[in-house]
């Protein structure tokens, strides 16, 4: 082996023993209640999601319930991921927080190997959404920089709770509107009841009318 491959192999070699800092930082996170509370948040989300694009009742209040509860754990992971940095004095800002985010947001909908990986401070690379995962997960897809990502992002899911929204607005119309309909079919049975009890009291006066007048007179 030459000094040339041998210097290129070596540098390869520093290069893998060197994670990112987002990388670095998110290995460091060591709550597990912290992590777990990320994880469960990740797969209520992903059963909100599923239950939102077949329709079903409610899936719009529980999409943005999971959505905003995921989004809540992933923030606190991503600070407490910030917060090893800076204790170890790396430099911080918007952009290896997104990147911090986006470590941990995969991971945990991911799960299996990469999550483990994650939970074990041994995540070997910053990992990758697959096509899959971008189109199931397009409300939580990795922003693509900065402010500008974020707003996309906070788009893309407001559009999936919205669709899943008027899915429930348009059951809620035709439950009030079957209601109505009985309320209305209620009323008309009782008042053709009413009129019917009428009638029958009616009849029965008249009845004891000719009763009373057929009699001879002089009886009692």
């Amino acid at each position: 082996m030459t000094r040339a491959h041998t210097t290129m192999l070596a540098r390869q070699v520093s290069a893998l023993k060197k994670p990112s800092l987002p990388l670095w930082a998110a290995n460091q996170l060591r709550d597990q209640a912290m992590l777990g509370e990320l994880r469960s948040g990740a797969q209520a989300l992903v059963k909100a999601q599923a239950a939102a694009a077949t329709g079903r009742s409610n899936a719009g209040r529980d999409l943005r319930a999971a959505s905003e509860r995921f989004q809540r754990s992933l923030e606190a992971a991503g600070t407490a991921a910030v917060t090893k940095l800076r204790e170890g004095s790396h430099a911080t800002g918007e952009e290896t927080l997104r990147r911090i985010r986006e470590i941990l947001r995969l991971a945990a909908l991911e799960g299996g190997d990469t999550w483990d990986r994650l939970q074990k401070g041994a995540l070997a690379s910053e990992p990758r959404p697959g096509e899959d995962m971008l189109e199931m997960f397009a409300a939580g897809a990795a922003p693509v920089a900065g402010r500008r990502g974020e707003q996309a992002e906070a788009r893309r899911a407001a559009e999936l709770a919205q669709r899943a929204a008027r899915a429930d607005d348009e059951l809620a119309e035709r439950a009030t509107a079957t209601a109505r309909r009985l309320r209305q079919e209620a009323t008309e049975a009782a008042a053709r009841a009413a009129a019917a009890e009428d009638e029958a009291a009616r009849a029965r006066a008249q009845a004891k009318k000719s009763q009373r007048a057929s009699r001879p007179r002089g009886s009692s």
